[in-house]
């Protein structure tokens, strides 16, 4: 029987609860302090974390050893390839949260739109709301940034509004309905600008004075990935530049404080990828990767 050692706390059901037994002893942890991780290293076959950061364990796994990462994403993780050489097993969780980010993007960009934020506070400190107009989605070019699983959702979602979809990416994606085309002509043509590709040693700050200097007046621009744009840059032109901005992951982001306090701007936490769907998909993929190894 593998020894499995969960870190910390997943809502596992009853009925994924049992099956993970069925592969295993279980060491099952709210938050496993430093002594019970160094178990952990010393004894398990498998480990299970959520965010607890891996480097730490990753360096000191053996050979043979299997660590699943509950994450989509793993470019940050500096110790992964010396694990990797070393014989360290180790697996993402892929798409389980898709639909999650994607439903998150579409609704920053419906928020933004119509600057739900924007009266919603007035409404609730019960002031006079200011003349402000806004706008309707329908019609309008959308780019997307990075037309992944996430951008692919995405643009499902936005179809309906007989929206033109413009794609960038590295390589084109040739789907049906989406025109790829390079960044410059995506920046100049589209009314909403929407970043859905990964963070990694070429994307970070890919959209910074110039790319944004590109955009058209009243444009949109929303993310749903932390360190693509470079919020400096973008701090310094949305006054005079953009119609609105939807920023998700900004605790994981040094914001100027004059983007968070600026009444065209919504912010959301790391938190577009958690649903109660998501989480229940993420579990049932670690459970299908734990009965491959």
């Amino acid at each position: 029987m593998k020894e499995i050692y969960i870190l910390e706390r997943f809502d596992f059901t009853k009925e994924q609860m049992i099956q993970l037994k069925n592969l295993g002893n279980i060491h099952y942890f709210n938050k496993a302090n430093q002594q019970e991780i160094d178990n952990a290293i010393k004894y398990a076959d498998v480990i299970l974390l959520d965010w607890i950061d891996p480097n730490y364990i990753l360096k000191h796994m053996k050979s043979g050893q299997f660590i699943c990462l509950p994450y989509t994403g793993y470019g940050w993780i500096k110790e992964l390839p010396n694990a990797i050489k070393r014989g360290v097993l180790v697996s993402n969780t892929p798409n389980y949260s898709t639909n999650a980010v994607a439903e998150h993007h579409f609704s920053l960009i419906m928020s933004t739109i119509k600057k739900i934020a924007y009266f919603n506070e007035f409404v609730k400190k019960n002031q006079k709301v200011p003349f402000n107009r806004n706008m309707e989605l329908r019609g309008k070019t959308v780019g997307i940034i990075g037309l992944g699983h996430i951008g692919k959702q995405l643009a499902n979602y936005l179809k309906p509004f007989n929206v033109k979809l413009l794609t960038y990416n590295s390589k084109p994606k040739l789907i049906d309905g989406i025109t790829d085309v390079s960044l410059e002509v995506l920046l100049k043509q589209s009314d909403i600008v929407c970043v859905t590709c990964s963070l990694n040693e070429k994307t970070k700050n890919m959209i910074s004075k110039a790319q944004l200097e590109l955009m058209k007046t009243n444009a949109i621009l929303t993310t749903t990935t932390g360190g693509v744009i470079d919020q400096d840059a973008l701090a310094n032109i949305i006054e005079k530049k953009l119609y609105g901005v939807g920023i998700d992951d900004c605790d994981q982001q040094i914001i100027p404080q004059s983007l968070l306090s600026n009444d065209k701007v919504i912010c959301t936490y790391h938190r577009a990828y958690d649903t109660h769907e998501a989480e229940e998909n993420r579990i049932n993929i670690l459970y299908k990767i734990l009965k491959l190894i």
